[in-house]
């Protein structure tokens, strides 16, 4: 459950000791866990309208499969379920009838008057969906179905309202997607060395008590930490684990070297026209090379995969900024053209089904739209915020206009938003320091106060994620 006092955050480890010693958490290995409790069954239920006396509302309710509730046949209807008392709720389950809806929403109130959605749905296909939110307290629950997929209305079997202990693991996109708009997740990048990936992860939580809710960890390219990669994998796994969010970046050589190289004159140099045609033209001969290059990075990918490890996939670090060999080529065939081509061979060719993709820009302007990959290609839109102006609306509302509504990020940072400024910017869904930066640029008052603050979100604060 996310917690909103700064106060518990802070102490939260030494409470933990403190009941292991007593040993208030020994659970005897055969205690049965009963099952979860439909807390919509039988309650009182309302509907905007209903198709006929057979499909009323509480036929939604009845645990019944063979009985539903049908609306009218209009858009921008909803049903409601009274709990009878406040609960804490975490999770739905909605049975679709042949007239589900493509456009919905799960709203909740404490009075029946004042309304908080925890959970949008822009492309819904029917079915069972079993919908997971963080556990909110709540009398009233909503399905707000916003726009029909047949020309009949909206039906459901059943609606089914569950608490905290029977929510089921939820996917990283869709988690971050419950959260746009209330709160943002804490992330932290581990630059090198691979030798010792979780070397900024660790330091925040000396600082802070708490462990980020984001570890982020890199391919990199010295011989070193190109040696060391199958050791930053592992760590990848264990943050995953732990119960952290989990991200790799690409900071590789060129497909015109091998591997190890350098930053200068590597990961930082220039591929002419010539050259760039040769890698994003199938058959080319960079392409081959960047294919096969792929062909080992998959090897780790497909591991991760193996062991159930969800990762947050940003191949090309800031597409904008023109000193990095993949970089700084705006239009179709360009950088964008690059990240097409590995998410298709990663995905298609490999047959990764594990990546959340992460289209990433910097600052340096608001002309963003001119790198975009299309946006079949990418889950989540993230910016790197370093020009001195900061976190400004004017880059907020271009992130906004750029990635309508799928989520949206603040890829790097070195200087740390407030709480303030991440409440008025409600719909970054994750922030991640840069690594080092991160204490550079921040007082250790600055960063406790980002950690501990009710709308941040640490790693022991996630729910359960797949």
């Amino acid at each position: 459950m996310i917690k909103t006092n700064k106060s518990i955050k802070k102490y939260s480890v030494l409470l933990i000791i403190l009941t292991l010693v007593v040993g208030i958490l020994i659970v005897p290995e055969n205690t049965i866990q009963a099952a979860p409790i439909n807390l919509a069954y039988g309650r009182p239920v309302t509907a905007t309208s209903t198709e006929s006396s057979s499909h009323a509302p509480q036929y939604a309710v009845d645990a019944n499969g063979n009985t539903r509730w049908a609306s009218a046949f209009q858009d921008n209807q909803s049903i409601i379920v009274d709990l009878g008392s406040n609960q804490m709720v975490a999770s739905v389950q909605l049975k679709w009838e042949a007239a589900y809806a493509t456009q919905f929403q799960i709203q909740t109130s404490t009075n029946n008057t004042n309304w908080t959605t925890v959970y949008s749905n822009y492309s819904g296909t029917g079915g069972t969906n079993m919908i997971n939110f963080p556990a909110t307290s709540a009398r009233y629950v909503k399905m707000y179905g916003i726009k029909r997929a047949t020309s009949y209305g909206f039906s459901l079997y059943e609606f089914e309202i569950y608490g905290p202990e029977a929510a089921s693991s939820i996917g990283v996109l869709d988690y971050f997607k419950s959260i746009s708009g209330k709160q943002t997740v804490i992330g932290i990048h581990n630059r090198e060395p691979n030798a010792s990936p979780s070397m900024q992860t660790d330091r925040a939580y000396s600082i802070t008590g708490q462990y980020p809710g984001l570890w982020s960890g890199d391919f990199l390219f010295s011989e070193d930490d190109v040696k060391n990669r199958w050791n930053m994998i592992y760590e990848c796994k264990r943050q995953w684990d732990n119960g952290s969010i989990v991200q790799l970046m690409f900071h590789v050589t060129p497909p015109t070297q091998s591997e190890p190289g350098n930053w200068d004159g590597g990961v930082v140099s220039y591929l002419n026209d010539t050259q760039w045609s040769s890698l994003i033209t199938n058959g080319g001969t960079l392409n081959r090379a960047w294919k096969a290059r792929l062909d080992n990075y998959a090897q780790y990918l497909q591991y991760l995969e193996d062991n159930n490890v969800t990762v947050l996939v940003r191949p090309f670090h800031e597409m904008n900024q023109g000193i990095f060999w993949w970089a700084g080529r705006p239009g179709t065939n360009g950088t964008a053209a690059l990240y097409r081509l590995t998410r298709d061979y990663l995905v298609n060719t490999k047959g990764l089904s594990n990546l959340v993709w992460v289209w990433n820009m910097q600052d340096l302007d608001l002309n963003w739209s001119v790198y975009n990959p299309g946006n079949s290609y990418w889950d989540i839109f993230s910016v790197d915020v370093y020009n001195p102006d900061g976190f400004t609306t004017a880059k907020y509302n271009a992130a906004l206009n750029v990635a309508g509504s799928k989520p949206i990020a603040i890829g790097e940072c070195g200087k740390l938003p407030t709480s303030s400024q991440l409440a008025a910017q409600p719909r970054w869904v994750f922030v991640m320091s840069w690594a080092e930066w991160t204490f550079n640029h921040n007082t250790n008052a600055e960063i406790q106060n980002l950690y501990w603050a009710s709308n941040v979100i640490v790693r022991n604060e996630l729910p359960k994620l797949k």
